[in-house]
């Protein structure tokens, strides 16, 4: 069997789904990843590493800026981009078994030249955007309804109640039910289980202060993820509130940390980047933008979380944090010092229970890449 596989080179969206591609090729399968280079990012030697030989071909460019500039930009983008008919030739040359792809805006054009190659394909995500309801994105996304129409005219169906695309024959999201509760959108989606099980997937590193936290004082590890982290202003007041109730903090600031690390003392540990699942083991909160990547590694943890939605889908992991009773939720404008300590407060009290109830869930997360990779076999045969 030959699956090829068809994503982003951005971090949270290539990351999670290297375990999938080397469960594939445990399972007996060929894989090839079909790579969109993103901003003209290329893989570095870690991730090569662990995809382990697997073959990558980069099969197209795409640029993240015009998706958050006027709508009238995806508009021309969409009309103009070489990504489908590139994706549609590579596939036929390629002429796999069955095509999964990563489903998002940025590949969409990608998706339109996959369905126009005849290959059989599923979709599948690296979020909660393809079983999201419609409402959370109503009033955000002006260019909501140039991408339906550009998927509907190329004949790719569509989910008008999760506003996302769906295949004819297999559509996976990489969820429990314990956190999107009764109304997700599984209109044919089934629920794979979360995604961060322990897996070599190439974002692996090292932290040097280990032997410097205390483990009998509270840690709180903050986050804001690889793309949306530059925010020094957002990241300090996370640092400093947290901090200032006197629990250590480590905080993966990327190159921020000169803007940020005056003054904040000794009990605050900067690092450009962290790895992450091994921190939230250790850690007792985590305050993060709400990546669904970062989502469901901590819930995985057993840890509750503070969610300050920054763009796009961090919203919609926000509201399912909050309603499961995994953690709070405060919008990037009334995230002051202030409010982000009584929040932090909040969730390192027991008697909130937010703890209790993320570590029942973590029982129940799974593991998507095992789960996904049993269902393209299953489609494939």
């Amino acid at each position: 069997m030959h699956v090829a596989f068809v994503t982003t080179s951005q971090h949270g969206h290539l990351n999670p789904f290297v375990p999938l591609m080397r469960e594939l090729r445990s399972r007996g399968c060929k894989v090839t990843l079909l790579l969109l280079a993103a901003d003209g990012d290329s893989l570095g030697p870690a991730r090569r590493e662990a995809l382990d030989g697997i073959d990558v071909r980069v099969v197209g460019e795409v640029s993240i800026a015009p998706w958050s500039g006027p709508p009238d930009g995806i508009r021309a983008l969409l009309d103009t981009t070489t990504v489908a008919a590139d994706s549609e030739a590579a596939v036929r040359a390629l002429a796999p078994d069955f095509v999964l792809l990563d489903s998002m805006q940025l590949t969409w054009p990608a998706l339109v030249g996959v369905h126009a190659s005849g290959v059989r394909y599923g979709l599948t995500t690296a979020n909660l955007g393809m079983i999201a309801p419609k409402r959370f994105r109503e009033h955000r996304w002006a260019y909501d309804e140039i991408t339906r129409d550009y998927l509907l005219r190329h004949g790719v169906i569509w989910s008008e109640d999760a506003h996302s695309p769906r295949s004819p024959t297999l559509n996976l999201a990489p969820a429990i039910h314990e956190l999107v509760g009764d109304d997700a959108v599984l209109d044919g989606v089934g629920l794979v289980g979360l995604p961060g099980a322990a897996a070599v997937r190439g974002d692996e590193t090292a932290f040097a202060d280990w032997q410097r936290l205390d483990p009998a004082r509270p840690l709180v590890y903050v986050s804001f993820g690889t793309i949306f982290y530059r925010r020094p202003q957002l990241l300090r007041e996370a640092i400093a509130a947290s901090a200032g109730l006197g629990a250590q903090v480590v905080a993966s600031v990327g190159e921020l940390g000169p803007q940020i690390g005056e003054g904040l003392g000794e009990n605050v540990f900067l690092a450009g980047y962290v790895p992450q699942r091994e921190m939230l083991r250790r850690a007792d909160l985590f305050v993060t933008h709400g990546g669904y990547n970062s989502v469901a590694e901590s819930i995985r943890a057993g840890k509750p979380m503070l969610v300050i939605p920054l763009a796009i889908d961090q919203l919609v992991q926000a509201h399912y944090v909050e309603r499961a009773g995994f953690g709070l939720a405060l919008r990037p404008d009334d995230a002051s010092q202030a409010a982000i300590a009584a929040s932090v407060e909040r969730l390192l009290d027991p008697a909130g229970g937010h703890g209790e109830r993320v570590g029942v869930a973590a029982g129940a997360a799974g593991d998507s890449a095992a789960t996904t990779a049993e269902r393209v076999i299953e489609a494939i045969r």
